[in-house]
Parts: C-alpha cells; sequence; structure tokens
C-alpha cells in the first residue's frame, strides 16, 4: 500500500504538491478561525472585566446596555460548566492491607470531578516486600475494573463529601474542633 502511495507521488508530483498546498491553505484558515474566535472571547472578557471593575452588580452590566441578558446568561453558563470541571472532590481511605503491624500505612485516594468522573489510587504497603500502587479510571462514580472496599468507601467520601455533618474530612478521623 505504501509502495502504490510512493509511487502515485514519483507519478505526479504537481498533484501531490497541489495537495499538500490545498492541506496547508486549510490549516491555515483553521488557525484563522481560531484566531478570530479568541479575539472576540478576548474582548467580551475585557469588556466583563472593566464593567466589574466599576461596579459590583450584574443588574448594572444589563443596564448599561454593553451586554444584553442573554449573552450574559451564555457567558455565565460556560462559566459554571468550566468550574463544575475543574473543581475537584478527594476522598481518602487509610487501612492495614496486609494485616500485620504495619498500621494503616496503605491508602485508597479518589480524585473526583463534581460528574463523579476522575481516578481512584490504591497503594498497598507491605513492610518486607514491594508495595503496590494502582490506578483505575472513575467515570460516574463507577470504574470498569473490579474496585475494592475501600476504594469504593474513598469514591463514596468524594462524591459526598461532608453532607451528613461528619467533620470527617480525608483520613476518617473525627477533627477536634473545640467542641
Amino acid at each position: 500500500m505504501l509502495e502504490r502511495w510512493i509511487g502515485w507521488i514519483h507519478q505526479d508530483p504537481a498533484t501531490w504538491i497541489m495537495g499538500v498546498l490545498i492541506g496547508q491553505v486549510v490549516l491555515f484558515l483553521l488557525l484563522l478561525i481560531g484566531w478570530i474566535r479568541l479575539s472576540l472571547q478576548k474582548r467580551r472578557w475585557r469588556k466583563l472585566s472593566r464593567y466589574f471593575q466599576q461596579t459590583d452588580s450584574i443588574s448594572g452590566l444589563l443596564e448599561s446596555g454593553e451586554m444584553d441578558a442573554e449573552q450574559l446568561l451564555l457567558y455565565l453558563k460556560r462559566i459554571d460548566q468550566t468550574l463544575a470541571s475543574l473543581k475537584g472532590r478527594m476522598g481518602l481511605v487509610r487501612y492495614n492491607a496486609i494485616g500485620e503491624s504495619a498500621t494503616d500505612m496503605s491508602f485508597s485516594l479518589a480524585m473526583l470531578d463534581e460528574q463523579g468522573n476522575g481516578v481512584v489510587i490504591s497503594s498497598l504497603f507491605n513492610r518486607h516486600n514491594p508495595s503496590y500502587i494502582y490506578a483505575k479510571p472513575i467515570v460516574e462514580g463507577e470504574s470498569s475494573y473490579p474496585l475494592s472496599s475501600e476504594e469504593r468507601q474513598a469514591i463514596h467520601r468524594a462524591l459526598n463529601g461532608n453532607q451528613d455533618g461528619d467533620t470527617t474530612v480525608l483520613t476518617g478521623k473525627k477533627v477536634n474542633d473545640g467542641k
């Protein structure tokens, strides 16, 4: 197959060169479109940030006429979606995986976003032999790989946080809050 392509290039180099030039033009147009979209986004951002330096309310922005309600709503939705994917949730469970007097040196750490996507990392500590580290992908709170009970507990802690009023932070131990 490759020999056929090389033979075609040698037989008709003008067509090949024309194809490369057309490809470069298409890439240039895509670059130009990206640059235009980026400059428009920068202009909107400058306008919005300049306005918020002058006033502290969204209603004032709408009244100024610089941005209508629909534009502002779309912009805020995009910001909300971006922040939701960036906001991280973590849950850590420490445990004794080997059963010897190793204390709680093994752990499972779940690092997820708002949608429950991310990774769970487990480290199994062994005092006398090599320790092992595993990473499993998590999609919507579940993994395509089998999960241990500690990994499930770490995922549960990452997704639910402190909703039960518990002061458990990451290690499962109560934080002394002075009460």
